[in-house]
């Protein structure tokens, strides 16, 4: 199973998103799953990473321990960012959302909002 952790401050921009684990929907490499909630965080890793290029003050620390796992956290941010990393938080719960209800036995999500 995949468990996804997304943390969110009080105000709902995302904070940090991690992920660890195998869906177990298919052979290694070729889990679909697998493979959309990968997608889901490294768009969002991307997007946030972007954004944070064009002189936003927008930071952002990526982590990886090999296949099967990702994490990253805002490090710093700015007024003007609250609103895209509001966006980011709705865009991730969203998408893991639908991969829960979809698969059930293979992804789970929490949700930590403080």
């Amino acid at each position: 199973m995949i468990t996804v952790f997304v943390s969110e401050g009080p105000d709902g921009r995302l904070v940090s998103a991690s992920a660890s684990g195998h869906a177990g929907k298919g052979k290694r490499g070729e889990d679909l799953v697998c493979a959309a909630v990968t997608i889901l965080l490294r768009t969002t890793l991307d997007a946030l990473t972007a954004n944070g290029g064009k002189g936003s003050g927008l930071a952002v620390v990526a982590e990886t321990s090999g296949r099967g796992s990702l994490a990253f956290r805002v490090t710093d941010f700015g007024e003007k960012d609250i609103f895209f990393l509001r966006y980011a938080a709705v865009f991730l719960r969203e998408g893991l959302s639908s991969l829960c209800r979809e698969y059930p036995d293979a992804v789970e999500m929490r949700v930590v909002v403080g």
